[in-house]
């Protein structure tokens, strides 16, 4: 894909990647000096419940994943956007951004009491370095959640090789096989539309070596860059013309399913917490009532009970 600056040296007159990404959130640098965009949701009033990297595919603003962001700001999660950029370093460039991702989620950890866990939404290549953090960078079983949007494992091969015996790992360590609270649930899409992604190795073949561990959706006939917003300052002419493009309805259906699964993992995960406390407190909630009962006979005592006990 070609980067943003080379549109506009075709003559495109938009803002510059900088400045699209400063959409995004607040600029900072963190762990090694990686430049990422934190949005937080202020609105909501309480401390935040999560932290969610975006990665980007090769080169594209963060002004494309809007919608994403907003969804993960929805669930009081902090955001911390992080375009890819393929070009820079030349070298080890993919598992660079992977070290990045986790030493940019060890700092910013230190800044969010009661988080000690992130997620990762990574499309394209920055879902392919979703899941190297993964493999190589979730010793302690960090990270929680992954989602990769169409990954492609190209530019090296990691998964994907036809010798196995040089693919990376997706099953966990012994110790996380049987823990719940350090598992690490792992979702990919796959699309088979991209002139550059190669079916030997895109979402559906990094399952294949991975399916026991790795769960996998089908969205054929929707186009690569269907996880992207429309909108935007960056025109999308020069790359849509030589990529298979989906229908626009089976783009839309597939964007708002990636939607709705970022947003029900989160009122999943509260919703098993609630109803394991639920299991402990009936107990004490019953007794709670009765000694009400018995101390409530009647009056404004009677009232004030009753209210409680509907709260």
């Amino acid at each position: 894909i070609h980067s943003p600056q080379s549109f506009r040296s075709q003559g495109d007159k938009h803002m510059s990647s900088e400045d699209t990404e400063n959409l995004f959130g607040e600029e900072r640098y963190l762990g090694k000096n990686v430049r990422v965009f934190i949005a937080k949701n202020s609105r909501l009033g309480a401390r935040p419940v999560g932290i969610t990297f975006v990665l980007t595919a090769a080169n594209i603003p963060l002004s494309k994943y809007i919608s994403i962001r907003d969804a993960l700001l929805s669930i009081n999660h902090v955001v911390v956007g992080y375009m890819i950029n393929a070009l820079n370093p030349p070298l080890r460039n993919h598992r660079t951004k992977a070290q990045n991702v986790r030493d940019v989620f060890d700092e910013l950890a230190t800044e969010t009491r009661g988080v000690d866990r992130f997620d990762i939404v990574g499309h394209s290549v920055g879902g392919k370095i979703a899941l190297l953090v993964a493999a190589l960078h979730n010793e302690d079983g960090a990270l929680r959640n992954v989602l990769a949007l169409d990954p492609v494992d190209q530019s090296p091969v990691e998964f994907t090789n036809q010798n196995k015996a040089k693919n990376l790992s997706l099953v966990p360590d012994a110790d996380f096989t049987h823990n719940v609270l350090k598992r690490t649930n792992i979702t990919m899409t796959y699309t088979d539309t991209g002139f550059f992604v190669k079916a030997d190795h895109n979402g559906r073949a990094i399952h294949r070596n991975n399916s026991q561990n790795t769960k996998l959706i089908n969205h054929r006939n929707a186009g690569h860059m269907c996880y992207c917003d429309a909108g935007g300052k960056i025109s999308w002419g020069s790359v849509m013309k030589m990529a298979d493009n989906g229908s626009e309805e089976r783009n839309k259906k597939c964007k708002e399913e990636v939607i709705c699964i970022l947003k029900e993992k989160e009122k999943s995960k509260i919703g098993k917490g609630l109803k394991s406390a639920g299991k402990g407190m009936k107990g004490g909630l019953d007794d709670l009532k009765k000694d009400v009962d018995k101390v409530a006979k009647g009056g404004m005592v009677s009232m004030m009970a009753k209210s409680l006990m509907k709260f």
